[in-house]
């Protein structure tokens, strides 16, 4: 699930723990040069646990897939219609 709003994508709820992993891409990072500029992180206590910033998508999905199953080539060309949003975001 994508949130505009975030530039961030919703993976795997899990209603008994009431949780889930989120990409966000933090825009206003890349624009000024920060290294790392996706973040995987708790989809609700985002403020509560850690998160994982990553230099690139290739590096955030790697870290989803320690968490579940994900393929990572399969992801990368179904996130590639976000990919374009990221980088004129960037520009």
């Amino acid at each position: 699930m994508f949130d505009e709003t975030e530039n961030a994508i919703h993976y795997k709820w899990d209603p008994q723990t009431y949780t889930g992993y989120t990409l966000r891409f933090d825009a206003e990072r890349a624009a000024q040069g920060g290294h790392c500029c996706f973040y995987v992180e708790d989809w609700h206590c985002r403020t509560v646990t850690n998160e994982w910033p990553c230099r690139d998508l290739d590096e955030a999905l790697g870290v989803l897939s320690r968490f579940f199953s994900v393929d990572i080539g399969q992801e990368r060309e179904r996130l590639s219609a976000w990919l374009p949003v990221l980088s004129r975001a960037v520009a």
